[in-house]
Formats: C-alpha cells, structure tokens, sequence
C-alpha cells in the first residue's frame, strides 16, 4: 500500500511555513501500516496542482492534500480535487451549520466562499473538523491497473488537521484498505548507542523482517525502533510485537530506556527514581536550571524532586551551596573540586538520595583560562563515591553547549542505575 502526501500553500515553497504536516502524517501513516512513498510541496496554482494530482494518482494508492481549504480566492484544493474525480461540489449540512453559527456570532456575511468551507466532492467521505470551519473528505478514484484509490483532503493548519486525521481519516482508511487485518505498533527507546551503531547490533533482524516490520530513526538525543505488525486481533499483533522487541531488548539492554512514542531519557530517570523510591535535587550553573526544568516536565515527578539551586553566579555558590570560597580560589569555578562540593553539599542540604552539580564555560568566550565548551558534572549518591565527569564541547553554540551537558547529567543518573 502506497501513499502520497501533497502540501498545497505558496508559502510552504517560499519557505514561510516549515512543511511539518507530512511527517507527522507520514508517522500516522505507518501506525496502520501504510507507507509514504512521495511526498511533493506545490503553489496555489490550479495547473500545477492538476498535475501533482495526476503524477500521484498514478503511483499511488493513497493520495493525501493538506491546505486550500479556506475562504479566500486562492483556497481551491477542494474544487481541484473535485474536478479530478469528476464530481461536482456539494455541501455538507452538518459543517455548513457550524460555520454558519460562528459567522452568526459574530455578526459577519455568509457568502460562496464562505460555504466553500463546508464543501465536499459530492459522493466523498465527509470529514468533520471539530476545531476549525472547513471539513475535509475522501473520494475514491479508479487507477490505471483497475484497483480504486482514494484521495484525501485535509485542512493544512496543524491544529485542524491533526484532530480531523486522527478522527475520521484513519478510521475512514482502515475500513477500506485494512478490514481483514489487525495493525499496531510498538515503540522501543535507546539512549547512549547511535542509529547507526543500533541498526549494525540488529542487522540480522532487519534484513529478515516481515511481520512485524522493524524501522529506526533518530530522535533529539535517543534511538526510537518502532514495530509494526499485523494480525487477526490486537492481541495477537501485540503478541507478535513484543516477541520481536524481547529479542531487541536483550541484544542492547544496557541502552535501552523505555516503551512509548513520545519516551524520553527524562521519562526514564524519573520513572527510575519512582520505582527505585529515590528523591533527587540538583545544583546548576552553566545549565541555569535546564535539569530541573526538563524533570519537572515529566508527570509523578512531584514523588522525586525535592527541587534545586541554580548557582549561576560564583557568590551564589558560596552563599547557596556553602562551597568553599577557598576552593573556588585555588580551582576556579569551572574545576572538579568545585563540581564535587556543589553535588554533596546540595545533597546534604535537601536531604535527598541523589544530587546531580553542572559547572563549566557554555561561551562563545572562555572564563578563568578554561574554554569553551569546557564542563564539569558531578552525580552524589547517598553512602557512596561522588561520580565526576569531564566533558569537553567544543565550537559549538551556547545552546547546544548546555543542552549536550544537561543530557549527560541525566544520563550519570541512567548509569547508576544501570549499574546499581
């Protein structure tokens, strides 16, 4: 099964607008086992969007128009659709009231082009929009091979089309394309081992795949494996699933982090330090408190985040941490004797189990002698050795600086467990 995504909208190709809604229908996509092949990006332009229209339709078997639904001149994606099925435009009544009550409210003219927002090529699948005013539908179209394909169109602000495609478009195409199968996925998560190094552990298994199918991609600081398998029921392709992800697992434990789409090296420290009934606080300098702002983003954190110290001038860490002033003189700021006092000392004063410490230089200019990029972190335990790591990030921008020695703060932590 082919698909094929369009993006309609002059803006997109001027590069005023990032094209973000392919991917995230592409993902969508891949759920119930449909694979993108194509995607293209073309203007508000009736010839050009005929022709990316009928290069589509020939090679695919799911066609997907994101944006022109709206009720300007320039909104024609679905009377260009429409004219490609032969069919002429109807309204549908149950959208045509919802935008006549929001322009009743307000107190604005109902015109045509208004009523173009609740068009449908007549005969389609209408689809609801449940946040905005134009619907989208889906009609069915006969290719050259004699098998029918269906072409969709879908509002192009991601706040619309997200809702319409989860709600109605997905269910629409399972029921044509998917009937006699069962489809889902599963979402594997690896931290510390890249996508390439990951696909050479699993080679033997990529190369053999079939049901489920195995796919990597990488993720901001993680690996995301996804399994798709299909079956007569849910329960056998989540049996199926996680056959595969148990063989996964055992071949790269020590990177692996967790199950779910959205799972973060953060989700696994906190879900850890639930599990383990360890509270944690931390003390930060160059990251000025990015550590405990990403933790507390995470749901039950409240059990384990005793809170923290952002120490970001050297004062602060005197009067805060009580770090020996003597020892700020004689190292510097940016040193591990430093990095060591502001762990155990931030530790013994929330009392918790675990204290992480960041210092270094985020730049772009060098502080005390030390460069750019240069970072000191320090992870104290309760009853056991400080751990001390000793990064160097260098030529990189501030922001990236920081965001590299949160991320290896919080995976000390991923260590210790690792190897507790």
């Amino acid at each position: 099964m082919k698909a094929e995504i369009i993006a309609v909208g002059t803006e997109i190709l001027m590069g005023y607008i990032v094209n973000t809604n392919a991917s995230w229908i592409g993902q969508e996509l891949l759920d119930i086992g449909i694979g993108t092949y194509y995607q293209q990006v073309v203007g508000d332009n009736r010839g050009r969007m005929e022709e990316a229209i009928k290069l589509a339709a020939s090679r695919s078997d799911i066609v997907i128009v994101s944006g022109g639904l709206g009720p300007t001149r320039d909104d024609i994606t679905k009377q260009v659709v429409a004219d490609f099925l032969g069919k002429s435009l109807v309204i549908d009544a149950k959208q045509e009231d919802k935008v006549k009550a929001y322009y009743h409210r307000r107190n604005y003219d109902y015109g045509l082009l208004d009523a173009n927002q609740a068009a449908i090529a007549e005969g389609s699948q209408p689809y609801f929009n449940d946040v905005g005013l134009a619907c989208g539908y889906g009609g069915e179209f006969m290719k050259e091979n004699g098998t029918n394909g269906l072409i969709v169109v879908v509002p192009g602000p991601p706040f619309e089309l997200k809702p319409m495609f989860t709600n109605y478009v997905k269910p629409h195409l399972q029921n044509i394309f998917q009937e006699a199968d069962n489809i889902e996925s599963l979402y594997l998560n690896f931290y510390g081992r890249g996508e390439t190094m990951l696909s050479k552990d699993l080679d033997d298994l990529i190369q053999d795949q079939s049901n489920p199918t195995i796919a990597l991609y990488a993720q901001p600081n993680r690996v995301t494996l996804r399994l798709t398998a299909s079956g007569r029921n849910r329960e056998e392709t989540n049996k199926l699933n996680q056959e595969m992800a148990d063989k996964i697992i055992e071949r790269s434990k020590e990177y692996f982090i967790g199950y779910g789409e959205n799972f973060t090296l953060e989700d696994y420290v906190v879900n850890k330090l639930i599990d383990e009934k360890k509270t944690i606080t931390a003390a930060e300098s160059l990251t000025g408190g990015l550590v405990l702002n990403s933790l507390a983003q995470i749901s039950g954190v409240s059990q384990v985040l005793y809170g923290g110290f952002v120490t970001y001038m050297t004062p602060s860490k005197v009067e805060l941490l009580d770090v020996d002033p003597v020892v700020i003189e004689e190292h510097s700021v940016v040193s591990e004797p430093v990095v060591r006092q502001m762990a155990e000392k931030a530790r013994l004063k929330a009392d918790t189990d675990l204290s992480l410490a960041l210092t270094g230089v985020a730049g772009p200019e060098s502080l005390e002698g030390h460069p750019a990029g240069e970072v000191y972190i320090g992870l104290a335990v309760r009853g056991e050795e400080t751990r001390i790591l000793h990064l160097n990030i260098p030529d990189k921008p501030r922001a990236i600086v920081q965001e590299t020695a949160k991320y290896a703060a919080l995976n000390l932590v991923r260590e210790y467990f690792l190897n507790k």
